[in-house]
């Protein structure tokens, strides 16, 4: 997965990147920076201790601290610099300012509406896109191409309407093919949002935020609360003292493990595991993912020569600490081709080769 952080300047874009990173040098002006991370997890924590093997594989997600966006940057060209940047991106994170009084201009905080700014650059940017391209359809003149010219301008004109309105497309209720289609321009508005709120250390619940919350509500945009600064410091501290000075601001999990959760769940992403004597390992697949794309994950040929799958459910196997006792238990499911994997599984692939 491949997550770009996205904000004004100011915002702590950058504090949090270091912040879910633990990054420290990183690129300056209107550079991007990527680091990739391992995704925290007590269930392959527990996995390692039962199986004890010289090798561990986390679940990994990148994250991208992208250009800074200013008003105005979608009319002077600048934002579809991003959008060269963050093609690939799966999702995208809002950092939005929300501590303070007033920013470095002395301009008076409004985080509704710097979201709605940012929201706005970024509609205006896909709008760009899409009129550039129905600019060429209309010069084409290849009459072959003619049905599916049509087809194409069809959907990019309706793409055009909402855009104009400050819409985002992932909000036009677009058909599977309608979609493959659109994939191909990289369009930021497509890919799903989500906002963090970094607030201040006084303002942990994000009170002074409820502005913007409630345009998020409106947007359908899910968000986390977070002070970068504050994040930022516990994460260069020896994990072992990190939760307890969480726990000293009230703070029951790290906001590096909230925002990596809401991440998953915006993208509904699961993970799944596979264990023994020589490997503990963490699989990321979409929600819906059935056994033999599961296989195919770990490895083609399992997905080719897929019989079955042997699953066992993490909380078992965390009771019982054994394969064979969880198997002794009837705790251990044969399952074929249609089985839907589960979050946690942990699961035994049976091939042919």
């Amino acid at each position: 997965m491949k997550i770009g952080l996205v904000g004004l300047p100011g915002s702590g874009k950058s504090s949090c990147f270091r912040m879910l990173t633990g990054k420290r040098e990183q690129a300056g002006g209107r550079v991007s920076d990527v680091a990739v991370v391992p995704v925290p997890d007590p269930r392959t924590a527990r996995l390692v201790e039962i199986f004890s093997p010289p090798k561990i594989v986390h679940a990994e997600i990148t994250f991208l601290d992208l250009l800074s966006v200013r008003q105005g940057d979608s009319c002077e060209g600048e934002a579809l610099e991003l959008v060269k940047i963050a093609g690939d991106a799966d999702a995208f994170v809002l950092v939005l300012q929300c501590f303070g009084v007033m920013d470095s201009c002395g301009n008076t905080l409004d985080p509704a509406a710097d979201l709605e700014t940012v929201l706005l650059e970024m509609a205006l940017t896909d709008l760009q896109t899409v009129e550039t391209r129905l600019g060429r359809l209309a010069k084409a003149t290849v009459q072959k191409k003619e049905v599916h010219q049509q087809w194409e301008m069809d959907i990019l004109q309706r793409c055009q309407e909402h855009l104009s309105q400050g819409g985002a497309i992932r909000d036009l209720g677009l058909a599977e093919d309608e979609l493959k289609y659109l994939r191909g321009f990289s369009l930021l508005t497509l890919k799903p949002w989500m906002v963090a709120l970094n607030v201040d250390e006084d303002d942990l619940e994000g009170e002074r935020a409820a502005g913007a919350r409630a345009i998020c509500a409106e947007r359908h945009l899910p968000w986390v609360v977070l002070c970068a600064p504050l994040e930022e410091e516990i994460a260069q501290l020896p994990p072992e003292e990190q939760a307890s000075f969480a726990a000293d601001y009230g703070l029951q999990d790290l906001g590096r493990d909230r925002l990596i959760r809401a991440a998953y769940s915006l993208l509904r992403v699961i993970t799944f595991f596979t264990a023994g004597e020589k490997e503990v390992h963490a699989w990321t697949v979409s929600e819906g993912a059935t056994a033999p794309d599961a296989a195919g994950r770990i490895h083609s040929d399992l997905e080719a020569g897929f019989i079955r799958a042997e699953i066992i459910p993490f909380a078992a196997m965390d009771e019982h600490c054994s394969e064979k006792l969880c198997r002794d238990h009837g705790l251990m499911r044969v399952e074929g081709r249609t089985y839907k994997m589960t979050d946690g599984d942990l699961v035994f692939i049976r091939f042919s080769r």
